[in-house]
């Protein structure tokens, strides 16, 4: 067996016995018109085009999605169903990590008045389905495994609460528009105030069967997984958005209700996905 540079060993240690490290970040979009990082050729009133592509499914009661300077704002308000609402990146297939920094101004949810209700929930999220379990169909989520790291609303967080959780979940989609899912792995990053700014990261380490989260100067944590990965996914996304999932309750009683209100700063992607 041959003898490790020194500083080979040390790297392999560091990272568990391989020197395999996940691709280096950069900027993507910083919202800022003026001083855009990366540079655009051409000056961009708004949300740049060749970046980013609207993403809008489900119902909702009303919702804003606009450039506020240097900053991406998102707000969804809705009283039934499902729903995602915010932007997606244009090459989602290059992209195997995303970074932000997020701040939730707001964010409430309500579910159903009679006991034991399903628990009503609104997220803001990074997130992305960056490959297929099985064997992929063009156009169809089925199979797809996503990962998200994500700021969430309840319906059973204490009432009055100023406190929203950052989790971080892996899923593989059980239908073509994923709005069915199974979990593969799920862990708590803490609590966030509504206000408080957190900066999050969510990156695919293919050669460890593994995701990375991140959260602010937190160490990293790996989520596993056991499925297979050797194939695109059927339906490539990666995104920002706020979205809602609300039970359906009794008729007569009050409607549940999701809203979150965000704004999104800094946008990183790893480097071979640069614009």
């Amino acid at each position: 067996m041959k003898t490790l540079p020194l500083k080979c060993a040390v790297v392999a240690l560091l990272l568990g016995g391989t020197a395999h490290a996940v691709e280096a970040l950069v900027p993507y979009d910083n919202f800022n018109p003026m001083e855009p990082s990366p540079p655009r050729a051409t000056k961009i009133r708004g949300i740049d085009p060749a970046r980013w592509a609207d993403v809008q499914t489900g119902s909702r009661v009303d919702s804003v999605r606009e450039l506020a300077f240097t900053r991406l704002r998102l707000m969804s308000r809705a009283d039934t169903g499902t729903g995602r609402f915010g932007l997606r990146l244009t090459h989602p297939e290059q992209v195997t990590a995303i970074a932000a920094k997020v701040r939730v101004n707001n964010a409430r949810s309500t579910g159903c008045a009679a006991p034991r209700s399903p628990t009503a929930r609104s997220t803001t999220e990074l997130t992305g389905r960056f490959f297929n379990a099985g064997l992929p169909s063009r156009g169809s989520a089925f199979d797809d495994v996503t990962a998200s790291i994500r700021v969430v609303s309840r319906s059973t967080d204490p009432l009055g609460s100023n406190e929203l959780r950052v989790e971080a979940v892996i899923e593989q989609c059980r239908d073509t528009t994923c709005t069915g899912r199974t979990q593969l792995f799920a862990t708590d990053l803490g609590l966030v105030h509504q206000g408080e700014q957190a900066s999050l990261r969510v990156q695919w380490d293919a050669d460890n069967d593994r995701f990375v989260f991140q959260r602010d100067a937190q160490p990293e944590v790996h989520g596993p997984y056991t499925v297979s990965d050797t194939h695109a996914p059927g339906a490539p996304d990666k995104a920002l958005v706020v979205t809602h999932a609300l039970p359906t309750c009794a008729s007569g009683t009050p409607l549940p209700r999701g809203y979150a209100n965000a704004y999104f700063h800094d946008v990183l992607v790893n480097a071979s996905a640069a614009p």
